[in-house]
């Protein structure tokens, strides 16, 4: 039996409480093995991420999956920000929810670290697209 501190950790930042349970049940669905964990309120997460890029925790997430756009003011932005500048968070794969509709064809046409989705209105829709971003962000080899 796999220790839950050596599964990938799978991060979801979304300021809808409906997109974080969809998104966790579709990984929970997926029998993927990682660990899901959630914050719906961005500047919470830049504090928890700062915290641990600032103290050098080994545990950092092997994926975010963020959307921004929910936040209040620029809150999901400046989160953005955060992990973009720091160098300790920097290197985390991201995959970013969007308005517009553009390829999901994450491996063949996106940036190595950051990867960006139109979200779907349906959730079978977005359940789909979580789990294969996810499959083929596991897939990936390390980056460092």
């Amino acid at each position: 039996m796999v220790q839950s501190q050596q599964l990938p950790r799978i991060l979801i930042i979304d300021a809808d409480l409906d997109a974080i349970e969809t998104a966790r049940f579709a990984l929970w669905r997926s029998h993927l093995s990682c660990r899901i964990e959630w914050f719906d309120d961005a500047e919470l997460a830049n504090a928890s991420l700062l915290t641990q890029a600032l103290c050098q925790l080994r545990d950092q997430p092997t994926l975010i999956l963020l959307d921004p756009r929910n936040f209040r003011g620029t809150e999901g932005y400046e989160l953005l920000r955060t992990l973009c500048v720091y160098p300790q968070l920097a290197q985390i794969p991201l995959v970013l929810f969007t308005a517009s509709p553009i390829s999901s064809d994450f491996a063949a046409e996106q940036d190595n670290r950051i990867w960006y989705a139109a979200k779907p209105a349906r959730p079978a829709d977005y359940m789909e697209l979580v789990t294969r971003c996810v499959q083929q962000r596991l897939k990936q080899p390390e980056m460092h």
